[in-house]
């Protein structure tokens, strides 16, 4: 009877930690699919891999976007830079030539606030670096998710959620097997399930993270697939 309440008390945590793990998951991958979208306007340059945004902020903070620019040649260069910050009245244009020392980086930085609102719940940004140095034109954006967060900055509230999230996926798979005896059959197959879904939960988040989101929105629809599968498996 214990064993039985255990595992339905550890099988709800799990599915809280899965769920929460989704959310972030999209939050993230949502913001710079939206940024993406925003700026789309077919032909695209190269990637520049510099541009940094915060995944989440409040209504009420002042949050950084930052370009790292890196030098790996044996001279300085000197990129010339611009950057767009869509709002929904207008839209911030800055752009800055700079000078990066040889074997070395540098970070340029801007603030972004709720000011800076487009769509409804983002911040988007787009970063140009015109070609310098045996570099062709490159391009990056990225999106940034504004909530009201009960006064709580975004990369506090970003942290607690993704600790309760890790935290419910791995208490509730220890809840479910603690004191089992080795599974077999359907409840092996059930088990297996269920760590997997915690594996890709946790791929898809920091898929999202990363700024990968068109992987992290596959990850986090393959997750609520194997959800449902493993739910009507295991009411069977």
């Amino acid at each position: 009877m214990q064993t039985n309440s255990r595992k339905k008390w550890g099988t709800a945590i799990f599915l809280a930690g899965v769920l929460l793990g989704l959310g972030l998951a999209i939050a993230a991958a949502w913001g710079d699919y939206e940024a993406m979208a925003y700026y789309d306007e077919g032909a695209g340059y190269a990637h520049f891999g510099g541009l940094k945004c915060p995944t989440l902020m409040s209504l009420s903070e002042t949050g950084t976007v930052s370009g790292i620019f890196d030098n790996n040649t044996d001279e300085a260069i000197q990129p010339y830079y611009q950057v767009d910050i869509a709002a929904t009245a207008s839209t911030r244009h800055m752009e800055e030539q700079i000078t990066v020392p040889a074997r070395s980086s540098k970070t340029v930085r801007w603030t972004v606030d709720a000011n800076d609102i487009n769509l409804g719940s983002f911040i988007l940004v787009k970063l140009d670096v015109l070609p310098v140095a045996g570099y062709s034109t490159r391009e990056a954006t990225c999106g940034i998710v504004v909530m009201n967060l009960g006064g709580l900055h975004g990369e506090v509230a970003f942290g607690l959620w993704l600790a309760v999230s890790l935290l419910g996926i791995a208490t509730g798979l220890v809840l479910r097997e603690a004191g089992s005896e080795p599974p077999t059959g359907s409840a092996l197959s059930l088990r297996n399930g269920l760590r997997a879904t915690g594996i890709i939960t946790l791929l898809a988040m920091l898929s999202g993270i990363m700024g990968l989101w068109l992987i992290g929105l596959i990850l986090a629809a393959l997750t609520f697939l194997l959800l449902v599968v493993l739910l009507r498996y295991a009411g069977q």
